[in-house]
C-alpha cells in the first residue's frame, strides 16, 4: 500500500510543479513547502491564479502527503503501546482502590490480550480517516448519534404516556373502561406505542444520516475495520472487542438505538399505567434516568460494586461511541451491550404483563 502510495505520490507532485512552474514559474519540494510559502494565501485567495480543478488536485495532493508522511510513524505508535503500563495511572485517575481497583488490574489484563490480538491481526494497518484531526469517529457514533438519541427518546416517552392516559387526561376513564372492551384495549395501546417509536426511530436515524452521508462520503472505507492506527482520536486508540468495520458497526448502533428506544417505551407504559397522568409520567421518567447516570457517584470507590454499575439501558444508551468498543476499567464483558438488552427487554416483558393484568382487576373511580 506505502509503495502504491509513494509511486502515486512522485507522479502527482510531478504534476503539481509543472502547474507552478507554469504559472508562478516556481517549483517545490513538498506541498507543505507551498503551503508554507510567503505567497501562499495571496495565491490562492487574493489573486486566484489558480482554477477550481487544480485547487481540487492540490487538496487532494496535500492529502495524500499527510498520509504518506504519518502511515509509517502512526502504525509504529500504535506497535509501541503496552496496555499494561498505563493501569496504574488510569486507576488512580479513576480513584479505585481496595477490591475496586484489583477488579481493574484484572480487567486491563483483558484487554491487553485483545489488543495484541489486534496487533497480529493487523487490521490496524488499514487506512481510515485520521482521527486525531477530523474525529469521525466520535462525530458520528457518539455526537451525532446522541442527538438522535435523545430526540427520539423524548419523542417517544410523550408519545407513549399521552397515548396510554388519553382516558384519564380528558376525563373519560369512567366511561371508556366500563364497557366490555374498554380495559382489553391496553394490548392494542402497547402495539401502537411500540410500532410509533420503531417508525420515529427509522425517521429520525434515516433523515439524520442521510444528511450526514450526503455532506461527508463514507463509500471507501465501509469494509475498512474501526481497529486501523489512524482511526486515533485520544490518548488510547480506539479498540473495538470484535473488530467491526465501519459498516458492520453502523448498522449493530441503529439496531441499538432502536431496541433501547422500544425498551423506553416499555418503561414509560408501565410508569403511565401505575400514575396515570402523562405530565407526571414524563417528569418521572427523567428522574429514573437521572439516578441511573448519577447512582456510581454514591458507591465508594474501593467497593467492587462500582466495578459492576453500568448494566442499564439508560447508561448503554448514552454512550454509542462506546457500543462494541473498550470500556475498560468499568465494563470488561465482550457481550455487554448484548447482556444489557436482554436483561432489560425481560424485565420490561415481566413488567408490561404485570402491569397489563393488574390493570383489569383495578378500581378506576
Amino acid at each position: 500500500m506505502l509503495n502504491n502510495m509513494n509511486l502515486e505520490y512522485k507522479e502527482k507532485i510531478k504534476k503539481f510543479n509543472e502547474i507552478t512552474k507554469n504559472k508562478l514559474n516556481k517549483s517545490y519540494k513538498t506541498m507543505e513547502d507551498f503551503i508554507n510559502s510567503e505567497n501562499y494565501y495571496r495565491y490562492i485567495h487574493e489573486d486566484k491564479i489558480f482554477n477550481d480543478e487544480e485547487l481540487q488536485f492540490f487538496n487532494e495532493l496535500n492529502l495524500l502527503e499527510i498520509y504518506k508522511y504519518l502511515a509509517v510513524e502512526q502504525v509504529k505508535s500504535y506497535e509501541d503501546i503496552n496496555i499494561l503500563e498505563t493501569v496504574e495511572k488510569d486507576i488512580k485517575a479513576y480513584g479505585l482502590s481496595g477490591k475496586a481497583k484489583e477488579i481493574a488490574k484484572k480487567r486491563y489484563e483483558i484487554l491487553d490480550k485483545r489488543f495484541k490480538q489486534i496487533k497480529e491481526d493487523g487490521d490496524y494497518k488499514s487506512l481510515f480517516f485520521l482521527g486525531s484531526p477530523y474525529r469521525t469517529y466520535s462525530l458520528l457514533f457518539q455526537d451525532i448519534l446522541s442527538e438522535c438519541i435523545y430526540e427520539i427518546m423524548i419523542l417517544v416517552v410523550l408519545i407513549t404516556s399521552y397515548l396510554i392516559n388519553y382516558e384519564f387526561d380528558n376525563k373519560t376513564s369512567l366511561l371508556v373502561y366500563s364497557t366490555k372492551r374498554g380495559r382489553n384495549n391496553d394490548r392494542d395501546k402497547l402495539a401502537v406505542c411500540l410500532l410509533s417509536s420503531f417508525i420515529i426511530s427509522l425517521i429520525i436515524l434515516g433523515v439524520t444520516l442521510l444528511a450526514y452521508f450526503i455532506t461527508f462520503d463514507y463509500s471507501n472505507i465501509l469494509n475498512i475495520p474501526l481497529n486501523s492506527a489512524f482511526n486515533w482520536e485520544n490518548i488510547m486508540p480506539i479498540i473495538n472487542i470484535f473488530g467491526h468495520t465501519f459498516i458492520n458497526q453502523l448498522m449493530l448502533s441503529i439496531l441499538i438505538v432502536i431496541v433501547c428506544m422500544l425498551i423506553f417505551t416499555a418503561i414509560t407504559f408501565v410508569i403511565s399505567k401505575l400514575l396515570k397522568n402523562s405530565y407526571i409520567v414524563f417528569f418521572i421518567f427523567l428522574i429514573i434516568f437521572g439516578i441511573n447516570l448519577s447512582v456510581s457517584t454514591f458507591v465508594s470507590k474501593s467497593s467492587p460494586i462500582i466495578m459492576h454499575l453500568g448494566y442499564d439501558v439508560f447508561n448503554l444508551a448514552i454512550r454509542p461511541g462506546s457500543w462494541f468498543t473498550s470500556k475498560i476499567p468499568f465494563i470488561a464483558n465482550k457481550y455487554y451491550e448484548l447482556i444489557t438488552i436482554v436483561v432489560w427487554g425481560c424485565m420490561c416483558m415481566l413488567s408490561l404483563m404485570f402491569v397489563i393484568k393488574r390493570f383489569k382487576k383495578e378500581d378506576i373511580n
